[in-house]
């Protein structure tokens, strides 16, 4: 028996529309609740965050001077919220080791004298911070009998928020190049055996599929790429605070960070779409290649505009991108 993914009849064309309208209607409340629920700020560093919040919300008002909301702190606290600002954590803060092992030493005055580790996926939290020195040290326990100091340096090289958005954005970064290229090696290889069969050199064959889906998932991934190249050059602070307090609901986040959170969940929604598309228009072998060769090529566009973000050149390129992806899909449409 052979089964097709180009099942081209009119009623079973009407079921799958209205299938996929059903799915992308029960897809939406999911993400309304995801910008209303909590965010992942973790239970023992929610008062902490909570009171920063709070003061940075009565400073920025007209109606408070700043100056006697200061006069009211102690200099311990000034200094916590001053640190809480710039290097993005506080006590009681929790970390997730990712590195082999991290070696915590004592100090004068600890009770534990001995030096002791912390190994892979072991679960620490800040006691103390001492700004003291030119090196700031960071006192981080892992129970009642692990614990000790070690330059912030150290420890935020070999652990990452222990919060799964934080370790998926470190995973990610840390192999960066290794899966993309393994993504656009693998696009390379299905774009040559596809061509060579058809004796033509084509990359993502648009006009096999008449679909508008394909052309918004290149576009949202340039505009994804140039964004968070701009988040990390000019105000990577961003970034920083994200990654330690992340969250799904872009209504609690700057706008520039909002809007790359966003652009990350069309990204998912349009890629799904273009899923079913792919199964209505082609047979199994010809789909995967032409998914496999789509995500190559948004690779290949991410890493371009990234790049040339970078150099200031991305912004030109991105509207030139754009304005290339609208012309040939309305060539296509329009020769059809």
């Amino acid at each position: 028996m052979s089964h097709t993914f180009g099942l081209h009849n009119i009623s079973h064309r009407g079921t799958s529309q209205r299938i996929k309208t059903c799915f992308f209607l029960l897809l939406l409340p999911l993400l309304i609740l995801s910008c209303v629920g909590n965010s992942t700020l973790h239970n023992n560093e929610q008062k902490d965050s909570d009171s920063v919040v709070t003061i940075v919300t009565i400073v920025d008002t007209a109606t408070v001077k700043p100056d006697t909301l200061l006069a009211s702190l102690s200099p311990q606290q000034i200094d916590s919220l001053y640190f809480r600002l710039t290097h993005h954590y506080s006590r009681n803060f929790n970390f997730l080791v990712k590195a082999d092992s991290l070696t915590l030493i004592p100090r004068e005055g600890d009770m534990i004298t001995d030096t002791c580790r912390v190994y892979d996926n072991d679960l620490i939290v800040v006691a103390d911070i001492d700004q003291s020195t030119d090196t700031i040290w960071i006192k981080v326990a892992h129970d009642q009998y692990t614990m000790g100091w070690i330059p912030e340096s150290e420890l935020l090289q070999g652990t990452t928020p222990n919060d799964m958005i934080s370790e998926l954005l470190s995973f990610l970064t840390d192999s960066r190049g290794i899966w993309m290229s393994a993504l656009i090696a693998i696009g390379l290889i299905t774009f040559m055996l596809r061509n060579k069969r058809k004796h033509q050199l084509q990359i993502l064959q648009f006009d096999e599929m008449q679909s508008p889906y394909p052309f918004i998932f290149l576009a949202l991934i340039a505009m994804m790429a140039c964004l968070y190249a701009s988040i990390q050059h000019l105000v990577p602070e961003f970034w920083v605070e994200y990654y330690f307090h992340p969250t799904l609901n872009p209504l609690q986040l700057p706008l520039l960070m909002a809007i790359l959170v966003t652009l990350v969940w069309c990204v998912i929604i349009i890629f799904i779409a273009v899923c079913d598309e792919v199964y209505h228009h082609f047979y199994f072998a010809q789909g995967l290649a032409y998914i496999v060769e789509l995500i190559s090529v948004a690779m290949l566009t991410y890493l371009i505009i990234g790049w040339s973000t970078l150099l200031y050149i991305g912004y030109p390129l991105l509207i030139a991108f754009l304005i290339a992806l609208a012309h040939i899909y309305w060539r296509i449409t329009h020769k059809s």
